[in-house]
């Protein structure tokens, strides 16, 4: 008869614990990356957000110097017997058409005529006959994302007195 004997190598299945570890090593490592990502992804759409909305409010700067109407000495701030609320002293056009952008952002600039100052003595202008209007520009940048810039400007104007 034949009888089954122990046999003389048995294994203790340390090769299956070990590539188990492995496998959960590999899975964490596999999940960080994609977080990671994830996140890298987000801030780079941040970022380019932010581009949008400066540069959004650098083209109404633009806007306001190419705009005659912004620089009128009546955009003056005069309180209107509204001294905390300028918004109904100041040269203000906002643009929202879908043709500005192609990407939905919005622009609001405006113009504020702050004084006029009569040239210097060494500018070779007549002080009699002409004046420096100092206007301050400002104009603002947001997207549909609610990315938002905001700059300004000063500007001298030379004109008659």
């Amino acid at each position: 008869m034949h009888t089954i004997s122990p046999q003389k190598n048995p294994q203790s299945g340390a090769v299956l614990i070990t590539s188990l570890v492995m496998l959960v090593i590999l899975t964490l490592l596999g999940l960080s990356t994609i977080s990671t990502s994830t996140l890298e992804e987000k801030m780079a759409a941040n970022s380019q957000e932010m581009n949008r909305a400066f540069q959004t409010a650098e083209t109404g700067l633009q806007m306001v110097m190419a705009d005659a109407a912004a620089f009128s000495t009546s955009n003056t701030v005069n309180d209107n017997s509204t001294p905390n609320d300028d918004t109904d002293d100041i040269y203000q056009y906002q643009i929202t058409d879908d043709s500005f952008s192609s990407y939905g952002a919005e622009t609001i600039y405006r113009s504020e005529f702050k004084q006029r100052t009569p040239p210097s003595r060494e500018s070779g202008w007549d002080i009699g006959q002409y004046a420096f209007y100092y206007f301050d520009l400002s104009a603002t940048g947001s997207t549909p994302s609610g990315a938002y810039s905001e700059v300004h400007s000063g500007v001298y104007q030379i004109g008659p007195k």
